[in-house]
């Protein structure tokens, strides 16, 4: 093999090592900011409380339902699974894990040491984003899985717990630990674009919780632009909201917003940190 023909494939190789290198970087980066460990432990056990409340309040109140409530108790049980609460709880959380991984850097001055160190931006927050996304994505799992378990073998004792093989369980269970993921990449971005802590703080709660749950459903207008937000679409999909809505949309659309956000959120981190000056 001649000179020239190996070389292609040292360039890959050194390419894949420098950008597994910047993955361990951004892997200490994140768990040595202590905040994020006990974020992630204290969460975890508050939306598993928030959930396992609810549960039990209808394990105890079961008898008091109507005969249509209980004959389709499924819809209860799947709320008690993963309940609106435990979603903002979780967002909240990990929302603010996201912007500090981002903010810390800039308020530190760090982020301009790392872009010495490293010239190519885009790699480096690629990792950054492969690293809390990963992170994020694993505590969803765990999080929204272990508390499905919980809570419907706390309603298996009156036999109205579900099973994961469920029509439409794995798909609910799925969007809310989708959501974990998502939320962190927003907050990357928000934090990206603000770079304070309390600016980024500010504007992903108001814009990205707080929006979402005043916009009303009852108008056209307002229906529309909630069902443009992460968190409707997570409320679509789990149908959370009982009775017939005004302005009914499809699961589909709901996928189609997490992920038109997913992808938005994590080109235009790249995209900002490539072309901001620091």
């Amino acid at each position: 093999m001649t000179v020239e023909e190996s070389a292609p494939e040292t360039v890959r190789t050194e390419a894949q090592a420098g950008f597994r290198d910047l993955l361990a970087a951004e892997w200490i980066k994140l768990w040595s900011l202590r905040s994020t460990a006990w974020t992630l432990l204290l969460s975890a056990f508050g939306i598993l409380g928030f959930n396992c409340y609810s549960a039990y309040g209808d394990y105890v109140n079961l008898e008091n339902f109507s005969a249509a409530a209980r004959a389709d108790f499924s819809r209860y049980a799947m709320f008690d699974a993963f309940t609106p609460a435990s979603c903002v709880a979780l967002m909240l959380s990990i929302g603010a894990i996201g912007a500090n991984v981002v903010v810390s850097e800039y308020s530190t001055g760090l982020i301009r040491a790392t872009f010495v160190a490293v010239p190519a931006r885009r790699g480096v927050m690629a990792a950054k984003l492969a690293v809390v996304t990963a992170v994020s994505l694993g505590y969803g799992l765990v999080v929204v899985g272990g508390s499905f378990f919980v809570t419907q073998a706390i309603l298996d004792g009156k036999d109205v717990g579900l099973s994961i093989t469920d029509p439409g369980v794995l798909e609910r269970l799925l969007a809310s630990a989708l959501m974990a993921p998502l939320t962190a990449l927003v907050a990357m971005v928000i934090g990206v674009l603000v770079r304070h802590s309390f600016g980024t703080l500010t504007t992903f709660v108001l814009a990205f919780m707080l929006l979402p749950l005043a916009l009303s459903e009852r108008l056209y207008a307002t229906a529309v632009l909630g069902h443009l937000t992460p968190y409707r679409a997570w409320i679509r999909i789990a149908e959370i909201e009982f009775g017939s809505q005004p302005y009914p949309w499809t699961t589909s659309g709901a996928w189609t917003v997490y992920a038109v956000w997913a992808v938005l959120a994590a080109i235009l981190t790249v995209v900002v940190a490539q072309r901001r000056d620091h």
